[in-house]
């Protein structure tokens, strides 16, 4: 594919099986760029346009979800989570990444906005972070002041079997996981939209989220999800029980053969300190992965012991997640492509004084 037969235009309902079908394949495909994730990210008023790059044959070379928020002034920011992906794999990458670019930024004029923030994700074994965000640099975009994704993460190979990926996880989490058996917590895994499932599980989230701090997705958004997801088979959502009141769960979403944790949840009384329902929560999606030859699973969002720059917030998840081991994996960083330069200067130094 020469730049000359390159093209990226808007997507169709037409193009969605094509689309699903790059993703699948594609080693840094995931959940954010999957056609049903604007049905869960429309909940807070972000309007999608999708654009598919195809060479001159009709093969799909990449795709970029891009997400518009409206913000002050009657601007708008866009937003490409985990993404754009393009075929890095192929001589003809860099054709479909300038196409993908063009594209973005004839959004980005045609809707005013600011700036389109683009997050494209590396792969173990495939294209690193450096070389990515070089890719993104040559092209005139700049790393971000704030990352909008997890930078760094962990994977867990599940192709050699539960005993081998068990004995990957250290001491304190296997005992931890045998410890929530005795206390007779058990786990339920639904692959179905069961709207009361769900919305057990937003309750959790919701109770997680107030004693964190931090923002989580609402009971309509996970409604969507269920929604747009599990009739392809695609959602896990799993339910750790005491005594039949849910305690912990996580939510993972798979793209080809590859799972991603999206959210998790649990309970923090006194009554339940012995329970270790997430322990098993998570070790029960592993499970329920495996038996289905899903391959690997992103824990989505660690941050290591080594790194200084990581958000104290962080620590105590991330000691969790470190747990069951996994290989460490560094994405790039949110880039900002400027569209207006006049509007970026002012929201920047808003930002900067905020």
């Amino acid at each position: 594919m020469s730049d000359k037969t390159a093209a990226a235009t808007q997507a169709t309902a037409a193009d969605s099986a094509d689309w699903h079908r790059f993703l699948a394949d594609h080693p840094a495909g995931d959940p954010l760029q999957a056609w049903g994730w604007a049905d869960v990210t429309g909940v807070g008023g972000e309007r999608p346009v999708r654009l598919i790059a195809r060479d001159a044959s009709g093969e799909v070379r990449g795709v970029a979800q891009v997400l518009v928020r409206p913000t002050s002034f009657g601007r708008t920011v866009l937003y490409v989570p985990h993404g754009p992906v393009w075929d890095w794999r192929d001589p003809s990458g860099p054709a479909a990444l300038d196409r993908l670019l063009e594209a973005i930024r004839d959004t980005g004029r045609r809707e005013h906005g600011i700036v389109a923030k683009l997050d494209p994700r590396a792969a173990v074994g495939a294209a690193g972070a450096d070389r990515i965000q070089a890719e993104l640099a040559l092209r005139g975009l700049r790393p971000a002041r704030l990352d909008l994704q997890a930078r760094t993460t962990r994977l867990l190979d599940l192709r050699d079997g539960l005993d081998a990926l068990m004995a990957s996880f250290d001491k304190d989490t296997r005992n931890l996981l045998r410890r929530s058996t005795r206390e007779g917590v058990t786990a339920r895994v639904f692959r179905d939209a069961d709207h009361e499932a769900y919305g057990a599980f937003a309750g959790l989230l919701a109770t997680t989220s107030a004693r964190g701090g931090f923002h989580s997705r609402s009971a309509e958004a996970l409604e969507r999800l269920a929604d747009a997801f599990a009739p392809s088979g695609a959602a896990y959502l799993v339910l750790a029980e005491l005594h039949g009141r849910p305690i912990a769960g996580c939510l993972a979403l798979v793209t080809g053969t590859r799972a991603f944790y999206l959210y998790a949840a649990s309970l923090r009384e006194d009554a339940l300190r012995h329970a270790n329902g997430a322990y098993l929560a998570l070790w029960t999606l592993c499970q329920a992965l495996t038996a289905d030859d899903v391959e690997s699973l992103d824990l989505w969002g660690v941050a290591e012991a080594d790194d200084a720059a990581a958000d104290p917030e962080w620590t105590g998840f991330s000691l969790f997640k470190r747990g069951f081991g996994g290989v460490r994996l560094t994405h790039p960083g949110a880039m900002d492509m400027v569209v207006s330069p006049f509007w970026f200067r002012l929201r920047d130094w808003r930002e900067r004084r905020g």
